[in-house]
């Protein structure tokens, strides 16, 4: 009987919450046999600008490649914020699966979830009952996240309780993170020097641990003057050296309850719309207790020596990563990087990599339709030192995410990632992480597609560079012409959507930094469908061609033009002030009237135009490009109200 695989959905595979997650769903499926995927999707502030690529796994979500879901949506809502009804939406629009949820309800689909509400108001109610505290600050996520929000009620109505009122000014955003909190305390003590407060009440554990960090660099005696909780129960409470009051979410128990939720479903079961896993309080040394540790918590010995441990495996990756480093200094063809990257897992302990290559790379830009290619190859499998292949199995992705000859040979849980630089992507890799850090995994990854891409390069540049020598053809030459080619538009010879995004970016780094501001201009032919639809598309391409005569014409040699798609071009005007834009305009229609008064042509040129100004404060060519649409709207709006005024007589009006 073939194994179950199950699909699971994080948003990193690095964070606390993950690794904890991620031992339930192990657990269950060492236990039972299954095989899962593990698909980060890399969402959230602390992404990188081309992450998005993260989305194109969820087309692998399908019924051909899984047998079952489990989202870890409570986490995923955080970090998809005002997208949140959109990432429920995609949810439930997935193929009919069976599919649970862990953490947020979702209309339809099985929930997991912990019940936290009261543990954590049994811990609030600890600190006023038991230890006095009176003048609390609550150190928060934003408003936005959804877990934040849940707590922070639960607390300031625990206290409302026992009559005590927390003042807004000191409910402070620590957005999850260790640094975070630590500077948005230390910004609190400063403005409110003087200030008398005996609890700090964290929602996550990093951010009780940067909260107490700061108050003893400050001078602070914890617990003596003030305490503190925090929520998780992540390693760090416990092993530091004050051990920390907090809420046990067993976010271990829950993934698992998860997967046995899904394997039933598998097969066919009945279960719960709902099941509550409840949370526990674990009270240590910050809220001022001098309880002895519970017999579960780690001796000082034991402590030691694993501090020793993570020390010694700190050490042991940043030499691994040192060592790749320097042999991926010098980029290899592929055929040599695949010798090299051989030695470099077994080093990584990577239990397993499968790595899929698309026959052409494919470009995708944030906000279009990923279109994945339906020739693909398994270019490399690596399950131990003895079974390192290069088996060239081709096959379409579309179908399948991997024939089923490699999956066969796959076990236990891989992690699955997107290989991409910039907007191109280029296939997707498989690995199954070994003894070490998830973050470490994850670097790994990152330099092992950055490696795959340049050898991708310099494979192609080599099997060029033979067919130009058969031609009589300079490598020089054919470089420039592509690099060229690939940022112009091969109809009017302006700048490609690509290339007006690359360039226009680096210019507006480059003038925000040398203090200048400056107007990104977004124009729209007028009436080309008519056009089309009454004398042809090459009649249209010519109007096109007027239209990119007519920037030419009216804007300098040193603004960025482009064409963005169809009859849509821009313009990044550097040191132009919106005072100056009407001028633009009435030099654009005397240049659009200019051709019609001398073209034989049977339409009628007419360009509608739109602006924004860029600044320190709104600098992203993709906002900009699109409040000048709006603006470009409003102008075509206008126009066509005059015609319409024009045409009705005067009695109608």
């Amino acid at each position: 009987m073939a194994k179950k695989r199950v699909g699971v959905l994080v948003n990193t595979i690095y964070s606390e919450y993950s690794i904890s997650f991620m031992k339930g769903i192990d657990r269950y499926c060492e236990e039972h046999d299954f095989a899962y995927y593990l698909f980060p999707l890399e969402h959230g502030k602390n992404s990188g600008i081309y992450d998005y690529h993260c989305d194109t796994l969820i087309s692998f979500l399908s019924k051909n490649n899984l047998d079952g879901l489990v989202f870890a949506s409570a986490t995923l809502a955080n970090n998809f914020k005002s997208e949140l009804p959109r990432l429920i939406e995609a949810i439930k629009m997935l193929p009919p699966i069976p599919k649970v949820s862990v953490g947020l309800e979702i209309e339809g689909v099985p929930t997991i979830k912990i019940d936290s509400k009261q543990s954590l108001k049994d811990l609030v109610l600890h600190l006023v009952d038991e230890h006095g505290c009176k003048k609390f600050v609550i150190m928060r996520c934003d408003a936005a996240n959804y877990e934040s929000v849940e707590r922070e009620n639960c607390v300031l109505s625990a206290l409302r309780e026992r009559g005590i009122s927390v003042d807004p000014q000191w409910i402070l955003n620590g957005n999850f993170i260790f640094d975070n909190a630590y500077t948005s305390m230390s910004n609190f003590l400063k403005r409110s020097e003087g200030a008398e407060f005996d609890a700090v009440i964290c929602l996550n554990d990093s951010m009780a641990i940067g909260v107490m960090n700061c108050l003893v660099d400050r001078g602070y005696k914890v617990p003596d003057q003030v305490k503190i909780t925090g929520f998780d129960n992540v390693f760090e409470t416990s092993a530091s050296e004050l051990s920390i009051s907090t809420i046990d979410q067993r976010i271990e128990d829950f993934s698992y309850a998860a997967m046995k939720t899904v394997d039933a479903m598998i097969d066919g079961q009945k279960v719960e719309p709902l099941q509550l896993v409840p949370a526990a309080n674990v009270i240590r040394h910050s809220c001022g207790c001098e309880c002895a540790p519970d017999k579960a918590e780690m001796d000082f010995s034991t402590n030691l020596r694993l501090r020793y441990k993570l020390y010694r495996l700190g050490g042991n990756q940043l030499y691994m990563l040192h060592y790749f480093l320097m042999e991926t200094q010098t980029p290899v063809p592929l055929d040599n990087l695949f010798t090299r990257l051989h030695y470099s897992l077994c080093l990584f302990d990577v239990q397993g990599m499968v790595l899929v290559l698309y026959n052409h790379s494919v470009y995708y830009e944030k906000g279009t339709e990923f279109k994945r290619p339906h020739e693909a190859r398994v270019a490399m499998t690596f399950f131990n030192e003895q079974t390192f292949e290069r088996p060239d199995i081709q096959f379409n992705p579309n179908a399948a995410m991997l024939p089923p000859e490699i999956e066969g040979k796959m076990d236990g849980g891989y992690i699955i990632f997107p290989v991409f630089a910039e907007c191109f992507q280029y296939g997707y890799i498989f690995i199954k992480m070994g003894r070490y850090e998830r973050i470490f995994y994850q670097l790994v990854f990152e330099l092992i597609s950055k490696e795959i891409v340049t050898s991708i390069k310099i494979t192609g540049e080599q099997a060029e560079k033979n067919s130009l020598k058969n031609q009589n053809v300079t490598l020089e030459q054919y470089s420039e012409k592509m690099h060229r080619l690939s940022f112009t538009d091969e109809m009017t010879g302006l700048l490609n959507r690509r290339g007006f995004l690359e360039y226009a970016r680096r210019q507006i780094t480059a003038a925000l930094a040398a203090g200048r501001n400056g107007l990104v201009i977004y124009c729209d032919m007028d009436g080309l469908k008519k056009i089309n639809d009454t004398y042809g598309h090459d009649v249209g391409d010519r109007a096109i061609k007027y239209e990119a005569q007519v920037l030419r014409s009216v804007f300098r040699s040193t603004d960025i033009s482009g064409r963005l798609g169809g009859d849509e071009f821009a313009v990044l005007a550097c040191d132009m002030k919106l005072k100056d834009f009407p001028r633009v305009k009435r030099a654009l229609m005397a240049e659009c009237d200019k051709i019609n008064s001398g073209s034989l042509e049977p339409f009628t040129l007419s360009i509608s135009v739109g602006c924004s100004e860029f600044s320190a404060a709104k600098d992203d060519i993709e906002d900009l490009l699109n409040s000048a649409d709006s603006s470009q709207y409003e102008d075509k709006r206008a126009k066509k109200e005059a015609e319409k005024k024009k045409k009705t007589p005067w009695w109608k009006r």
